[in-house]
C-alpha cells in the first residue's frame, strides 16, 4: 500500500465514491465523489495528536466493537494515506482536536468535492463483507459478550489490536480455558446463503494454532460440517493443527445456555461421528462467519450497470474462459468482487484483470469483431423486445422509437434478432438472405449431383 501511494504513476482517491459513469472503451467518463475529511490532507502529517484529545469514545469499527475510537481518528494503524478524519455524526465541536494540531490541518469548513476523470479502463475490486449475524443473533451473538466472529478474535490475536494480541473474555476480562469454534455460521443453509465462503476453514484452524501458542494450555474444540482445505499445503496444515492438540466434532450445534453461576456458555451438539448428544462448557465461542457481496459491489451494479449472480456478486461472461470480463469491454472484475476467495486466489484474479486491462490499454485502436446486431429502421417498431432481453445492454431505442446497437457492446449473440417480431434485426454475415442464398446454393448442388448420378447410371 505504501509502494502504490509512492507510484509516481498512481493518483489513490481515498475517502471517495463513484457517483457517475459512462463512456465507452478506451474513454470512460467518471465522476467521483469526495468526503470531507474535516482535514487537510496537504497539512496532516498521520502524527495522532488530535486522536487523543478527543472526548468522545464509541466502538470501533474496524476492530469490529472489541476498542474504542474518538470523533476524530485515524481509520487504522497502517491506514494508506495516514490522514485522520473527523466523524461529523458525533463530533461536538469541541475544537480540542483543532487546538492541539501542530500543523493546523483541522478544517470544519470542508465541502463534498466532485472529479471528473477519464480513463480507458476499469477494475472492480469491491472485497466483501461479513455475513450480518447480529440480525439474526444466531448463536445468541449480540446477546452475550462471550459469542464473538472469527475477525473480532483475529483483531484480538492481532499485537496491534485492541488488546495487543491478548485474549480474553470479553464479559469478565479473565483469559479463556477452553474456545469453541463454530463453522458454517450462515453459510451453507437454505435459510441464509447457499454456498460455501471457501475460506473459513482455514481461517478456524490458523487461529485455532495462534491460540494454542499464546496459551499452550487452552482447549480448542471445533465444530465442522465438512473440513475443506482444498488448496496447496492446506491438507497438510490440516492434519498439523489436529495433532496439536484441537479437538474436531462433526457436527451441527443445536444449543447454547449461559450457566450464570460460572459465567460459563453451554454447548449442547449432535455428533454425527459417533451418534451421541455432547455438552460442552466454554468460556468463549467464536463463529466462523460466511462472506456476502460489500456494499460497494451493490452500488457500482446501479452506477455502472454491471451484472451480478443469484448471490449478489459480479457476474463475469465466462467463468473458465473469461472469468475477469464483463458484459462491457473494459470493466475488469477481480477478487471478492465475484465471489467468496482466499488471499492467494484474490491475488492471482488481480493480477489477470490487471493484465487484461494493460492488454487492451497497449493498443491505440480497438479490434472489435464485426459479427454484430443491425437494424433495418424502415421494419423496426420500437417495440423494446429487443432492449429488454440483451444481456451486454448492446441495444436501446431511442427517443425516436427506433433501436439502435452499440458496435463496442454487441456480442453477436443473436438473442436480439430470435426476438424481434418484424424481423428488422440480423447479424452481419450472418444475414438471413444469406442464409437462404445459402440453402438455395445447396440445394442446386444437391440437384445436380443426382442428375450426374442418373445420367452415370442410364449409361
Amino acid at each position: 500500500m505504501v509502494n502504490t501511494s509512492k507510484h509516481p504513476n498512481i493518483t489513490l482517491y481515498t475517502y471517495s465514491e463513484v457517483v457517475e459513469f459512462g463512456g465507452i472503451p478506451g474513454n470512460y467518463k467518471v465522476k467521483i465523489k469526495k468526503n470531507p475529511r474535516f482535514i487537510d490532507e496537504k497539512k496532516c502529517t498521520g502524527c495522532g495528536l488530535c486522536t487523543t484529545k478527543c472526548p468522545i469514545k464509541i466502538p470501533n469499527d474496524f476492530d469490529r466493537g472489541i476498542g474504542e475510537r474518538g470523533a476524530v481518528y485515524i481509520p487504522f494503524p497502517q491506514a494508506v494515506p495516514k490522514y485522520a478524519v473527523i466523524d461529523r455524526s458525533i463530533c461536538i465541536e469541541c475544537k480540542n482536536c483543532e487546538r492541539i494540531c501542530p500543523a493546523e490541518a483541522v478544517n470544519f469548513d470542508q465541502e463534498v468535492e466532485y472529479i471528473d476523470i477519464t480513463v480507458g479502463a476499469v477494475i472492480v475490486a469491491t472485497g466483501y463483507d461479513e455475513y450480518p449475524i447480529i440480525e439474526s443473533n444466531e448463536y445468541d451473538y449480540g446477546l452475550n459478550p462471550d459469542v464473538i466472529t472469527q475477525i473480532e478474535l483475529e483483531r484480538m490475536l492481532s499485537p496491534i489490536g485492541p488488546t495487543e494480541g491478548h485474549v480474553y473474555k470479553i464479559s469478565d476480562g479473565t483469559i479463556p480455558k477452553t474456545v469453541v469454534m463454530i463453522q458454517c455460521v450462515g453459510s451453507r443453509s437454505v435459510k441464509a446463503l447457499p454456498y460455501c465462503s471457501a475460506t473459513c476453514c482455514n481461517v478456524a484452524l490458523k487461529n485455532a494454532q495462534l491460540l494454542k501458542q499464546e496459551y499452550p494450555g487452552i482447549d480448542v474444540i471445533i465444530f465442522y460440517i465438512d473440513i475443506r482445505t482444498t488448496d496447496k499445503g492446506n491438507e497438510e496444515y490440516y492434519r498439523k493443527i489436529r495433532e496439536s492438540g484441537v479437538r474436531m466434532i462433526r457436527g451441527q450445534v443445536g444449543e447454547i445456555m449461559l450457566d450464570s453461576k460460572n459465567n460459563q456458555l453451554i454447548i449442547r451438539a449432535f455428533s454425527s461421528l459417533t451418534g451421541e448428544i455432547v455438552k460442552i462448557k466454554a468460556d468463549l465461542i467464536v463463529l466462523s462467519t460466511g462472506m456476502i457481496p460489500s456494499k460497494g459491489t451493490g452500488e457500482l451494479v446501479d452506477v455502472m450497470g454491471l451484472s451480478i449472480g443469484p448471490s449478489g456478486f459480479l457476474t463475469e461472461i465466462h467463468g473458465c474462459l473469461s472469468p475477469q470480463e464483463t458484459k462491457n469491454m473494459g470493466i475488469y472484475i477481480c477478487g471478492c468482487a465475484t465471489g467468496p476467495k482466499n488471499i492467494p486466489y484474490s491475488v492471482s484474479t488481480a493480477l489477470a484483470a490487471a493484465s487484461k486491462a494493460a492488454t487492451l490499454l497497449s493498443h491505440d485502436i480497438i479490434n472489435q469483431e464485426l459479427i454484430i446486431a443491425e437494424v433495418d429502421e424502415e421494419l423496426c417498431m420500437g417495440c423494446h423486445r429487443c432492449e429488454k432481453l440483451c444481456e451486454y445492454e448492446a441495444i436501446k431505442v431511442d427517443e425516436n422509437e427506433i433501436a439502435k446497437v452499440d458496435e463496442l457492446k454487441c456480442k453477436g449473440c443473436g438473442v436480439c434478432v430470435t426476438s424481434c417480431p418484424a424481423k428488422a434485426i440480423d447479424i452481419k454475415y450472418y444475414r438471413e438472405k444469406q442464409f437462404k442464398e445459402e440453402i438455395k446454393g445447396i440445394g442446386a448442388f444437391q440437384a445436380q449431383s443426382r442428375k450426374k448420378v442418373g445420367k452415370v447410371e442410364n449409361n
